[in-house]
């Protein structure tokens, strides 16, 4: 069962408190408990001081520290379960009870990565997508009231809900495009406990007998996400985040990759890196599909295209700007994978981590 949370107005914090604001009051107050991760919520975000040309009061930039998660619904959930297992060694170790459930696939363990999965109803599956792909970040210091009112002044519709009755379940809301965004604790892997911190740390990849071996995935790299208007989009995400800037792929003047004609890309960093989001101006059904890069550790593109051809998995290599080696992937549910070293940023260089 979800339980919505709707953002409390600032005026009624000089007044009487309603059950609702002391609900959305408790929820930031049981965050800011849990583990020294989460602690001196306002008081460590006060201590960096507000960015440049921000209000003293103002609860902006909401400073991000990793990719959290991504989800998507698949047309058979089982089968897709098992090709992540057999092809990735990304293994099941939650589930959860609402919306119809979603299972939980982990990406990483520290800190918590991970992909939810869900069955999509046959109605479903004949309509076209109607919006854009949903990813998450995590938050250090993470605290309900704060998140709400830095939404409040971009402005974005936020809300958030206690999943199963127990579990926060970060704080969604639309960002431009409408697209559907979430901020998680840093600590959350998509399990149970009031942050959604619980999980079963021990759960391994179901892999059968004959099957050829995995290409085991280590982090959560990035997302590429297409917007339609990169200039306006751009600055939405910095005035709510503190992701820099920093590359920009197929420069104007420069070497481009061969059959791209679009706008330069920036890449903003999540937290110290090598996470980045990256945003590519463009409309069309490639806006509505989910590409999201895994890390690799050793990573060779030559040995990950034999093993994928193992696997009977459709790939190939792309060179970007004739430099950096890129793997990208047909995964099921027309999700594009790209698989890059670990330490992949985005940037130049032959394993693209020079930003």
């Amino acid at each position: 069962m979800a339980m919505p949370l709707e953002r409390p107005m600032r005026a009624r914090r000089r007044g009487a408190m309603t059950r609702r604001d002391l609900l959305v009051a408790g929820l930031a107050a049981a965050v800011s408990r849990p583990a020294a991760a989460l602690a001196g919520t306002i008081a460590g975000a006060a201590s960096n001081g507000p960015a440049a040309g921000a209000a003293a009061d103002s609860a902006l930039p909401i400073r991000v520290k990793t990719l959290n998660h991504v989800s998507f619904g698949c047309a058979d959930l089982r089968s897709t379960v098992a090709w992540y297992e057999r092809v990735l060694a990304i293994p099941r170790h939650a589930f959860q009870d609402y919306g119809g459930g979603q299972t939980v696939l982990r990406v990483a363990k520290d800190p918590p990565a991970y992909m939810a999965l869900s069955q999509r109803s046959p109605e479903s599956l004949q309509a076209p997508p109607e919006r854009r792909p949903h990813f998450c970040w995590g938050i250090e210091d993470f605290d309900v009231h704060r998140i709400f009112e830095g939404l409040a002044e971009m402005p974005a519709l936020a809300r958030s809900v206690l999943r199963e009755g127990t579990t926060i379940n970060g704080v969604n809301f639309d960002g431009p495009d409408g697209a559907p965004l979430q901020f998680n604790p840093i600590i959350a892997c998509g399990g149970l406990g009031f942050l959604g911190e619980v999980c079963d740390a021990d759960a391994e990849a179901v892999r059968r007998p004959g099957d050829p071996p995995p290409i085991p995935v280590r982090t959560l790299n990035h997302i590429k996400y297409h917007v339609s208007d990169l200039s306006s989009v751009l600055a939405w995400y910095q005035r709510l985040t503190d992701m820099p800037v920093v590359a920009w792929q197929e420069p104007m003047g420069g070497r481009r990759t061969d059959g791209y004609e679009g706008r330069p890309i920036p890449v903003l960093r999540v937290g110290s890196g090598p996470q980045h989001v990256a945003l590519v101006e463009g409309d069309g059904p490639e806006a509505f599909r989910l590409h999201v890069g895994l890390g690799v550790e050793g990573f060779d593109a030559d040995a990950v295209l034999e093993r994928l051809a193992e696997h009977g998995v459709t790939a190939h290599v792309r060179l970007r700007e004739g430099v950096t080696k890129e793997v990208l992937v047909d995964a099921p549910d027309g999700v594009r994978l790209q698989l890059q070293d670990v330490s992949y940023c985005g940037g130049g260089g032959v394993l693209g981590n020079e930003c």
